[in-house]
């Protein structure tokens, strides 16, 4: 038994690492857990929050009080797997809940995957297949989504099946997956790269393959009955959004080229993989290594058939669209070509990439294994040694994922901050997810007031914060919702606007975060401890206010010009358990 065990000692690392990570969250709990704020506690994780308040999750018609009261089917779909965890439990639990679910569905798939593809040689393997499956479901991906990415090893498994396989229950598989995918992010490009295989099995074997098309047609339907919501938006509501005056920056052909080269090596923050750290390094010398014996060898066909290469090449094609994506010409083509979906942004190939890149660092290291394995009968000094050199690489990838700080890599840098503030005996500038929201402090403030559902806004900190905690917000994050709003909401801040060009290019160029800016301080939203400006004002049109049927302002800085604009103080609250001050003004 005692043999068995130290046999299986990749699982050992799997199941340390994941009761340590647990251990820590559970000790931390809200109050010193730090999660990444940007484009996660500013908006999806809130939004599900408004879902759950106003029972909105399956309603229909029902006004949602984000950004002066809007359509529920702005909002995420009631049928993604990500979602019941928020219809189910405190959105704290929740989050959590994912983080650990989203690394169980990786190594669950990969395992699956593994054993598809090797076979009868999975269990020379494993060690290989577990430990990669485990650091790409820790890998610090966009949190919202991260079923989404966690989950496409699985969908691999599902398509070969299909393929191979005439059991019904893998068309259900199929049609049942896109729950953990995410239509806008994934679906449209997993529907491509399906039809891209259908066409290539078409011409190899001179048939048509009608179980991969029932696939590509179950997996369309079901994606169109998970975001029917979208779908009613797209081609039934008949307004304008946000999407259609985007302006998108337009490179030069150097700029692409850098643009390319900048992903292929960093990657994006949305899906900040980590790559660069390690397995970058690792696939120059595997890629010179693989290629450089085949051509040594003769086996030139090899260069273009290897798995090691075609994957490289799929990586690099990625990159490129992302690249192209920034070419206006490029872009208009193929919003001619698909006009409903102008604005969309078909650059995000690049999610894919994160997957791709430690598959290239499992193939390097089942290959370094078999190589060593093949020289077992050239004994020397080093032979004992050699077997473990994969391992401890692919040891060292999974400390690179786990110890690299990231915007999204929440065991770190709960780890970090709780270290800093403890040998340094003070605060960090940094907020924990307690912090951020400060239910307690908005609660006192709510009842002060006698907060019956007005419509506000927030100054110095991301609306998110009032929305959270049940307050109606005229301001907000979302990418997409319509274009009259933004519109009557620009009203509101043309003063700011007029003083800073950086907040009028950001705001009439993007307009997804329609935020109260200032006119000096750009980015005054950003969530730290301490808030110090030196310009006072609150820039904003009283009657533009108003007319939106805003009442409150909430401000973490306290206004110099509240007469001139025509507003009055409240009140001024704090709380021991939160980092803001709060400075809450009313016409």
């Amino acid at each position: 038994m005692k043999q068995k065990v130290f046999r299986n000692w990749y699982f050992l690392i799997v199941l340390g690492i994941v009761f340590l990570q647990l251990a820590v969250f559970l000790i931390a709990g809200e109050s010193h857990t730090f999660i990444g704020v940007h484009d996660n506690l500013d908006i999806h994780i809130t939004d599900y929050k408004l879902l759950k308040d106003n029972n909105a999750f399956f309603s229909q018609g029902k006004t949602i009080p984000l950004l002066g009261g809007i359509d529920r089917n702005f909002l995420l779909s009631e049928f993604y797997a990500y979602s019941w965890l928020y219809m189910i439990l405190p959105n704290f639990a929740a989050y959590i809940t994912g983080y650990f679910l989203k690394i169980l569905i990786a190594l669950f798939s990969g395992i699956l995957l593994g054993k598809d593809i090797l076979g009868d040689k999975y269990k020379r393997y494993e060690w290989a297949v577990v430990l990669f499956s485990f650091i790409y479901g820790l890998l610090p991906l966009y949190p919202a989504f991260s079923f989404s990415f966690a989950s496409l090893p699985l969908l691999v498994f599902i398509i070969r099946r299909i393929k191979r396989s005439d059991k019904k229950i893998y068309l259900l598989f199929a049609f049942l997956y896109p729950i953990l995918s995410y239509f806008t992010f994934f679906g449209p490009f997993i529907l491509g790269y399906i039809f891209i295989y259908f066409i290539y099995l078409w011409v190899k074997e001179k048939k048509i393959n009608f179980r991969i098309f029932f696939a590509m047609i179950l997996m369309s339907a079901s994606y169109i009955l998970i975001e029917y919501r979208l779908f009613a938006l797209i081609f039934g509501s008949g307004q304008a959004t946000i999407r259609d005056t985007m302006v998108i920056d337009d490179l030069s052909a150097s700029e692409i080229l850098h643009s390319i080269f900048n992903v292929f090596v960093n990657n994006i923050f949305h899906c900040e993989d980590l790559h660069r750290v390690v397995v970058l390094p690792l696939f120059i010398i595997s890629f010179a290594a693989i290629n450089l014996g085949h051509i040594k060898r003769k086996e030139y066909r090899q260069l273009c058939i290897d798995p090691f290469n075609l994957v490289f090449l799929f990586i690099v094609g990625n990159c490129i669209v992302y690249g192209l994506y920034n070419n206006h010409a490029v872009r208009t083509l193929f919003e001619k070509l698909v006009p409903p979906l102008k604005g969309w942004q078909f650059n995000r190939t690049i999610f894919f990439n994160p997957l791709l890149w430690y598959v290239e660092a499992l193939i390097a290291m089942i290959r370094l294994s078999d190589h060593i394995a093949s020289q077992e009968s050239k004994k020397n000094r080093l032979s004992a040694i050699l077997p473990f050199i994969p391992k401890a690489l692919t040891i060292i990838v999974l400390l690179s994922v786990i110890g690299t700080q990231s915007l999204y890599n929440d065991f770190f840098n709960t780890c970090y901050v709780n270290t800093w503030e403890a040998f340094n005996g003070q605060k960090s500038e940094t907020l924990s997810y307690g912090d951020f929201f400060s239910t307690d402090l908005f609660e006192k403030i709510k009842k002060d007031i006698d907060y019956k559902g007005e419509y506000s806004v927030a100054y110095g900190f991301h609306p998110a914060v009032l929305s959270y905690n049940e307050i109606a917000t005229l301001d907000g994050c979302l990418s997409y919702y319509y274009q009259s709003y933004k519109d009557s909401f620009r009203n509101v801040i043309a003063p700011s606007l007029s003083e800073s060009e950086e907040a009028r290019n950001y705001y009439d160029d993007w307009g997804a975060r329609a935020y109260i800016f200032s006119g000096s301080d750009y980015g005054i939203w950003n969530p730290a401890r301490t808030v110090n400006v030196d310009d006072k004002r609150l820039l904003i049109d009283k009657s533009a206010f108003e007319q939106l049927n805003g009442k409150y302002v909430f401000s973490r800085i306290e206004i110099s010009n509240e007469d001139e604009i025509g507003f009055k103080l409240i009140g001024e609250y704090s709380d021991a358990n939160s980092p803001y001050t709060i400075w809450v003004y009313s016409l």
